[in-house]
């Protein structure tokens, strides 16, 4: 039967391996022997609780997102546009959780593997929200019943990370009313006609 497993292990893993994303350059990532040391759990204990060293690194670039909260307004395109409007707000906020957006993107791009990992254990649940607004918008006849949704949400989120990640203004006034815009013409082309 074994011991039962103390969560606070878990917890405390987690945070040990967000700061040592935090910290570290970039693109890189930390060791086993790093996460043990600042964590003050065994290896052992770690792999009962993650599958690999890179579930754990998954896990940490996660740890301090949310899903999209929608604020809900009289349409779903309003919806859409108040609610990309907050996460923007949200992302300018947080300083540190910039930097593990970069993390994100740049171990994303150096491992594939863990790319895939990041998108089927966290990306793809938090989509689903949107969806539903999305889908809800396509029941309500605001938006046609032939569109792929999934692409929608793909260019509204392609949007926001570019004024996020590319733009050198990515929390201002204009990068909210540019991603505002953007929603409001995807949906100009999703309306029924």
């Amino acid at each position: 039967m074994g011991r039962p497993r103390d969560s606070a292990i878990a917890e405390r893993v987690l945070r040990a391996a967000v700061g040592l994303l935090r910290e570290k350059p970039v693109g890189e990532d930390f060791t086993l022997a790093e996460l043990v040391e600042r964590s003050g759990a065994s290896r052992a204990a770690i792999y009962r609780r993650w599958e690999n060293r890179q579930a754990v690194v998954v896990a940490a670039l996660d740890a301090d997102r949310r899903s999209i909260e929608h604020v809900e307004r009289d349409t779903v395109l309003e919806t859409m546009v108040a609610s990309y409007e907050q996460v923007l707000l949200e992302i300018d906020a947080s300083e540190e959780g910039n930097r593990l957006i970069n993390q994100r993107l740049a171990l994303g791009l150096r491992d594939k593997a863990l790319q895939r990992a990041y998108w089927e254990r966290h990306v793809r649940r938090r989509r689903s929200a949107s969806l539903a607004i999305l889908e809800r918008g396509r029941e309500t006849g605001e938006i046609r019943a032939d569109a792929d949704l999934e692409v929608a949400l793909d260019l509204i989120n392609g949007a926001t990370y570019y004024q996020t990640v590319v733009r050198p203004d990515g929390g201002s006034d204009e990068s909210r009313a540019r991603v505002g815009e953007a929603i409001r013409m995807l949906f100009r082309g999703l309306a029924a006609t």
